[in-house]
């Protein structure tokens, strides 16, 4: 009787594009590739992404502004452009979804792809049968130089990216990471035992400076080191946190494995925090900024078909003095305009001056939870009902158009105040909504 067929490994990849929002600004602006881009929310504040030129002088995420133009003087800096991010994040997406349905959108310039079933299972012959492909790593890694080309001919030549090739999600983010820019690492299983050489403690996704300290203090120095330590006593040590350490350690990952969509993990709650640039911190613009945030949210659980009966607000100054709010309502709710209003009661409701502390306003946020799906509620009074649907007819127009083109005349007055924005990491909304505008968008 023959042997058993052995089950082939899971072939994940990563995918990481490099220097994406400075990269996105050089390939619409010709006059800028080759030279020191930085992107930053305003001029008055930090870089957020910096060029792969901007990196060789220093300049990182992070860098302020008037260190960077001291570090390079000529550094060409530019607000963000997120319209033209989503752009080119579409574009790569689509080139991904060609070889798999189960691709996870990780975030703005990342994602990963299982390719096992594409690596295992190819066509040969005119009569289009399928044969197991020779060797799966192989073609892994011909499917990923593949994918290169066609997003240097297809998405942007001057977008690069970085790709990595491992057994699991935590081993193909690490081969990312090892040649950048434009690189392909593929770790096949026999060979990941060589990681333990090449790595350090910080070398591993989900562990930065600080924990390292921490595992230094426990005489964990190395990534060998973690991987013999008992997973006892990092349970101990660090809680639930100590098996996903352990995990690492055994380069197993701590990252949900499976390709299960989003959708299957509801959203709890759903806000917008906003820092406000240097030149427009006064008094005067600080309910226009809540109004336009409140409609913002109201926007975004509206497209999301969510309402929410638990409202946050908090408002910090330059000093980081805070003051903050949250309360559970009564009912349950979705519009813009409501959740300015009651986010200023809860405000007045603490007792404290708003005018001492919007003196200097650094940061507004506001944010819902206790979200559930929304369902229409009848009003007795006419005026209730005018105005549901007066922000349905808003949200048409916004949706088909752009962002706030029609909008109440207090966030109106925030157009200038408020940029449209997008953040890194991992993006839940970005995943669900599909529609034109920041009503659909995580940012």
């Amino acid at each position: 009787m023959p042997a058993p067929t052995p089950k082939p490994s899971r072939i994940i990849m990563h995918i990481d594009m490099n220097s994406y929002f400075a990269s996105c600004e050089q390939q619409e602006n010709f006059s800028w590739r080759g030279k020191p881009v930085g992107v930053c929310e305003h001029l008055g504040g930090i870089i957020i992404a910096a060029s792969i030129e901007a990196k060789q002088w220093g300049i990182k995420t992070g860098t302020p502004v008037w260190e960077a133009r001291k570090l390079y003087p000529k550094i060409i800096l530019t607000p963000t452009h997120p319209d033209i991010y989503r752009k080119y994040t579409n574009r790569f997406m689509q080139v991904l979804e060609d070889y798999t349905d189960q691709v996870e959108k990780y975030s703005i310039d990342e994602a990963f792809v299982d390719l096992t079933k594409a690596c295992n299972i190819r066509q040969a012959g005119r009569d289009k049968s399928f044969s197991r492909a020779a060797d799966p790593w192989n073609e892994a890694q011909r499917i990923a130089q593949e994918i290169k080309q066609r997003i240097t001919k297809q998405v942007g030549d001057w977008l690069q990216v970085s790709v990595g090739i491992g057994e699991n999600k935590l081993i193909a983010k690490i081969a990312s990471d090892i040649k950048k820019p434009n690189g392909l690492v593929v770790i096949r299983p026999e060979d990941k035992h060589k990681l333990y050489e090449q790595l350090k403690l910080t070398d591993i996704p989900g562990i930065a400076r600080r924990m390292e300290r921490r595992l230094n203090s426990l005489g964990i120095r190395s990534l060998k080191n973690l991987r013999d330590y008992p997973v006892s006593k990092l349970v101990s040590q660090f809680g639930i946190l100590g098996q996903h350490l352990h995990n690492m350690g055994q380069l197993q990952g701590s990252w949900k494995e499976d390709f299960t969509p989003v959708e299957e993990d509801p959203m709890k709650s759903i806000g917008h925090v906003y820092t406000i640039p240097k030149e427009f911190r006064k008094p005067e613009v600080f309910q226009p900024v809540l109004y336009k945030l409140s409609e913002m949210v109201g926007a975004r659980l509206r497209v999301n078909e969510l309402a929410g009966n638990v409202l946050s607000v908090h408002l910090h100054d330059h000093e980081y003095n805070c003051l903050g709010k949250s309360r559970k309502l009564g009912y349950f709710i979705d519009d813009g305009r409501e959740i300015f209003l009651e986010a200023m009661a809860q405000l007045k409701s603490t007792g404290t001056s708003l005018a001492v502390l919007t003196q200097n306003l650094y940061l507004v946020g506001i944010t819902v939870a206790g979200l559930r799906p929304a369902v229409p509620q009848q009003s007795l009074f006419a005026s209730v009902a005018r105005q549901r649907r007066l922000t349905r007819a808003l949200d048409k127009i916004n949706e088909k158009y752009e962002d706030f083109t029609v909008a109440r005349i207090p966030a109106w007055q925030a157009r200038h105040i408020i940029r449209d924005s997008i953040g890194f990491g991992r993006m839940k909304e970005f995943k669900t909504s599909h529609v034109r505008g920041s009503h659909g968008k995580f940012s």
